[in-house]
């Protein structure tokens, strides 16, 4: 190594980094871009990517010649040795659980042995609708020890029982969770919670709302959770079991009832503090979320260039950058194919990242109100559609972008653009791509999906009650304080509605024109290259 600290990377465009040791934990803005030009006379293209890799001042020493995705890969395993990284500290202590099932990190789904009655699955991984009069099944998966949840969402709001159940509980086409000893089960139909015997508990629910069931075998207790809002405590002192012997999940469906289950294969809508998912999120969740912070802060550029610099420290803050055209294509392609080849490293974890780290980057991106940022939006979806795996990625964003709009509710706070506005203003967006049009059309559940993206869920006399607490009417025994502030409220919900539904109307105009364009291309495509038609079609 040289005195002066560089070190060569050995690549023939003469790369050379600073690896000094600095803490990149500590905020180093003030020590690094603080003007166009670095101490040695060279433009601001290596500060420039200091800042998107997040790493210390004078981290990246000169570089000569042109910038490469070859070069700036080099910066991202050089510089982020950590990637990829393992779990945050407080996913790593899963002592407590047995899964049953093959491979190093066997999969939570469904025992099929434990089947009692006829159980379909709708849509991958677990979205399930009971055929029989009454279908009840146990996961692969028990715990013993320890804090742990899993989610339901409901696509139907009739019957179903909810809960955690021994391997000794007995499924009949008249008994499920619930209906024997060590047995426990919420069913928001009736407003009851199940063990051998019924008593009122809970909220009564609706389509869409997302059931939070959670075991506490440290303090002995069940607890079960509406959209984030805990119910309480459904059950207490319930009986301690043996390691491989403990509490499975498990759920009885009525006939015609649907629901969702997630076990932690895709992040929680409403994860609660403290329990942790029975399925172990993959390894590559904490890498991909520092490359796309990266990536994020490589469009901050993009956004203050377009942006007008209306003071002289927003100039000065602009002019510690290169312009991004010279930057841009070299670096996020680096970032996709460490992207990429994370993904593809590790089986199943695409499905996580898409419903995760990938889609709150999107929306973060293009933002959850007018006006949104197209112009960022395109150059990544650009970039990341060059990638052959790009097309799994995008089938799970287009699954998750449907379900965002099941499960959201209006929150005043956010009106006129909350409910499923953001999720169906980004899902527009992005199938206006004539890929992306065709990648969800050829999805076996594409009607499923657009049945998702024009629903939205109603709210109950609870949710109401949150929404409007100040009601009144003339000559009501109400306080007239009140009017005032029900007019606002009232005025708030109905924009909130029309822009909803406004958008819901532009979906129904706007997609059927796309399915024909999808058709005119397809067909031209047919008579122009002689390809075989069948396999659009499946036929």
């Amino acid at each position: 190594m040289a005195e002066d600290g560089f070190w060569s990377s050995g690549l023939s465009s003469g790369l050379a980094l600073i690896l000094n040791g600095e803490d990149k934990t500590v905020n180093s803005q003030k020590n690094r871009l603080v003007s166009y030009h670095d101490d040695f006379g060279h433009k601001s293209l290596e500060r420039t990517l200091e800042y998107i890799f997040d790493l210390p001042y004078r981290a990246v020493g000169p570089v000569t010649g042109s910038l490469d995705a070859t070069l700036v890969c080099s910066i991202i395993k050089r510089c982020l040795p950590e990637l990829p990284s393992m779990l945050d500290s407080h996913l790593q202590n899963r002592d407590g659980i047995c899964v049953f099932g093959h491979g190093c990190r066997p999969v939570v789904s469904i025992d099929q042995s434990s089947i009692c009655g006829e159980l379909r699955i709708i849509s991958p991984p677990l979205l399930l609708e009971s055929l029989a009069i009454f279908s009840s099944s146990r996961a692969n998966a028990c715990v013993w020890k320890g804090k742990w949840m899993y989610e339901v969402m409901l696509e139907t709001a009739g019957i179903q029982q909810l809960g955690w159940a021994t391997i000794s509980c007995p499924f009949t086409d008249r008994m499920g969770v619930g209906d024997a000893e060590d047995s426990y089960a919420f069913d928001g139909k009736r407003v009851k919670k199940w063990n051998e015997e019924d008593e009122s508990y809970g909220q009564p629910w609706v389509a869409g709302d997302v059931i939070g069931c959670c075991i506490d075998l440290d303090e002995d207790v069940i607890l079960f959770y509406r959209n984030g809002v805990s119910l309480g405590v459904a059950f207490a002192g319930i009986r301690k079991m043996n390691q491989g012997l403990g509490y499975f999940p498990a759920v009885s469906l009525s006939q015609g009832e649907r629901c969702d289950l997630n076990f932690g294969a895709r992040p929680f809508k409403y994860p609660i503090e403290g329990f942790l998912p029975l399925q172990e999120p993959p390894c590559a969740a904490s890498s991909i979320s520092q490359l796309l912070q990266c990536l994020s802060r490589l469009l901050e550029i993009e956004r203050m260039e377009r942006a007008e610099a209306t003071s002289v420290e927003q100039l000065r803050r602009l002019q510690r950058f290169v312009p991004l055209e010279d930057i841009f294509h070299p670096v996020a392609d680096a970032i996709c194919e460490e992207l990429f080849s994370i993904l593809d490293g590790e089986k199943g974890a695409t499905e996580y990242i898409a419903w995760g780290p990938f889609l709150t980057f999107l929306m973060d991106l293009y933002g959850l109100h007018i006006p949104h940022d197209h112009s960022s939006l395109d150059k990544v979806v650009d970039v990341v559609l060059k990638f052959r795996s790009s097309s799994l990625l995008f089938q799970h964003v287009i699954g998750a972008l449907s379900y965002g709009c099941k499960t959201a509710s209006l929150v005043l706070t956010e009106c006129p653009y909350s409910g499923s506005y953001s999720y169906l203003a980004l899902a527009c967006h992005l199938l206006r791509r004539e890929e992306l049009m065709i990648l969800w059309w050829k999805l076996s559940e594409f009607e499923f999906l657009l049945e998702g993206f024009l629903s939205w869920r109603s709210p109950n006399k609870y949710d109401l009650q949150i929404l409007m607490p100040s009601v009144w009417w003339p000559n009501s025994c109400e306080d007239v304080s009140h009017e005032s502030s029900m007019l606002l409220t009232t005025s708030a919900l109905s924009d909130a509605i029309d822009k909803v539904l406004t958008l819901n109307a532009d979906s129904l105009v706007s997609l059927p024109a796309l399915y024909l364009q999808v058709s005119v291309f397809l067909y031209l495509d047919f008579l122009l290259h002689e390809i075989d038609f069948r396999r659009f079609y499946k036929l």
